[in-house]
């Protein structure tokens, strides 16, 4: 099933909600987000099109003012010190990818949305159909505890400290909205961690983030276990539509999300020039 441009929006809008940067201003409409330099998703701008992007129908067909937009965003993140990116979507303003492109733009990490419905028969079957021996442990938080933060900086290997200082400010961030509900899962091997992923919710939609297993436990189905009890933790808190974002050079996560009933809903890519 394809997405139509006010799907899109819709969960891009909450996409920026679960994955916050520390700081966003809007521009005409248009939200630059600014966390350091910390993940393309909190250090880009989401270009909406049409009424929800601020702009007249004039100025829609207009190159000028949008490139004059384009040039106040690039001297917003020159004077941050960070290149200029743009998390584009086919609902992202009419023209602007070309015009990116004619000022030096280039394309970068092409990532595919998935979604699939809390009542999909495929979900529901493969809820039953994954086994948990005795030996596995599961502990779910609202908050992400030091355990979590511990092995989910492990895994990814991120061991500076602005990294890490950037990342609990957004989980503390997640934490404070009121219209945000977070898990966070560790799944252990006899009381030792070995995978780990949060999910927030919002609306009624969940977003599967930050799922990763330990690198030295990869290829033991730990994965969906994890991505098991995570949604059937979201569903009973009342979760009705499931996403995830997976980029589109990862075939081993995109099968394992698939095997969940997730299919294909859109794709994003960053349009990137480092403009200091």
């Amino acid at each position: 099933m394809k997405a139509n441009k006010n799907e899109i929006n819709l969960l891009e809008k909450i996409g920026q909600d679960v994955h916050p940067p520390l700081k966003k201003v809007n521009v005409d409409g248009w939200l630059a987000g600014f966390s350091e330099g910390y993940t393309g998703r909190a250090n880009s701008v989401l270009a909406f099109s049409g009424e929800q992007g601020g702009q007249t129908p004039t100025e829609h067909r207009g190159q000028t003012s949008m490139e004059a937009k384009v040039q106040k965003i690039e001297a917003l993140y020159a004077k941050e010190n960070l290149p200029t990116i743009f998390k584009m979507t086919e609902a992202s303003a009419e023209g602007l990818n070309e015009l990116l492109e004619n000022r030096g733009y280039k394309s970068t990490k092409p990532t595919d949305v998935m979604t699939v419905s809390c009542k999909s028969p495929v979900l529901l079957e493969k809820f039953e159909e994954v086994e948990e021996p005795e030996e596995i442990g599961v502990i779910i938080t609202g908050t992400p505890d030091e355990a979590w933060l511990n092995s989910f900086f492990e895994y990814e290997n991120r061991t500076d400290e602005k990294t890490i200082r950037i990342a609990k400010y957004q989980f503390d961030l997640i934490d404070q909205n009121e219209n945000l509900t977070a898990l966070y899962c560790r799944i252990q091997i006899w009381g030792k961690d070995v995978a780990v992923a949060s999910a927030v919710i919002e609306d009624g939609i969940l977003f599967l983030l930050n799922v990763v297993v330990n690198p030295s436990c990869r290829g033991k189905g730990y994965g969906k276990i994890l991505v098991k009890e995570i949604l059937e933790n979201a569903f009973d808190m009342g979760a009705e539509k499931f996403c995830l974002q997976v980029m589109k050079d990862n075939p081993v996560a995109i099968n394992l999300y698939k095997s969940f009933g997730f299919e294909y809903f859109y794709s994003y890519w960053y349009m990137e020039k480092d403009c200091r």
